[in-house]
């Protein structure tokens, strides 16, 4: 495989999975973490070689002590619909394969593309039909894309990074207990993802989950 995939420190994981998933061989490289804009939209496109073009639904980013948290947006569909079409635009007119993120402000703003898989993405690894990473790597290997649409839009997901001197296995049995269908995916021993879905109050739910494996609260 000649091209080479590029995403955030800390994802690499998740993209080996994906390849493993595939049974395909893996080149990549990692770049910085960067900081996050307080409240923001991401879409992302993954174009290969053979001109099929990925576009991915916007999600909606918050940030919450310092961790994202991601979900569908319900900004008006009108607003979401020129967004794509500007995105689906600049795919169209550009010559570059493979991932490209778009960072809007909640007001349509522009703020940055990034040629690379960012911690935005991990939404898709539990909520799109084909992950980015997923999709990434099908178009390093010029397979057939995969569907981008969501498989359900009543979501959240948000990332975790514990102090590496807590125990990561008796948080697991409570917060279960507190709710059975938490999705709790990690990257290493320490870091990941919880996400949650079709449940109410996803936003308390899931904050509370990683409030406790990061230790900041006790029960």
């Amino acid at each position: 495989m000649d091209a080479q995939i590029t995403l955030t420190t800390g994802l690499d994981d998740f993209l080996i999975r994906s390849a493993n998933d595939l049974g395909i061989e893996i080149n990549f490289k990692t770049e910085s973490i960067r900081d996050a804009n307080e409240n923001y939209l991401s879409i992302v496109t993954v174009a290969s070689a053979n001109t099929q073009l990925a576009m991915y639904p916007a999600v909606e980013v918050l940030n919450y002590r310092g961790r994202l948290a991601i979900k569908p947006t319900d900004l008006n569909e009108d607003f979401l619909e020129s967004l794509l079409v500007q995105v689906n635009l600049s795919a169209k007119n550009s010559s570059r394969d493979g991932v490209s993120t778009y960072i809007f402000s909640l007001s349509g703003e522009l703020i940055e593309v990034f040629n690379s898989i960012t911690i935005e993405s991990l939404w898709s690894l539990e909520f799109a039909r084909t992950s980015i990473f997923e999709n990434a790597l099908r178009a390093a290997h010029q397979l057939p894309l995969g569907r981008p649409d969501l498989k359900s839009m009543n979501w959240l997901i948000m990332n975790f990074d514990a102090p590496r001197n807590l125990d990561m296995k008796q948080p697991f049995k409570h917060l279960f207990a507190h709710e059975p269908g938490y999705r709790i995916v990690k990257a290493a021993s320490h870091s990941g993802y919880v996400a949650l879905q079709d449940s109410e109050d996803l936003f308390k739910r899931v904050a509370h989950a990683v409030d406790y494996l990061e230790g900041a609260i006790s029960e």
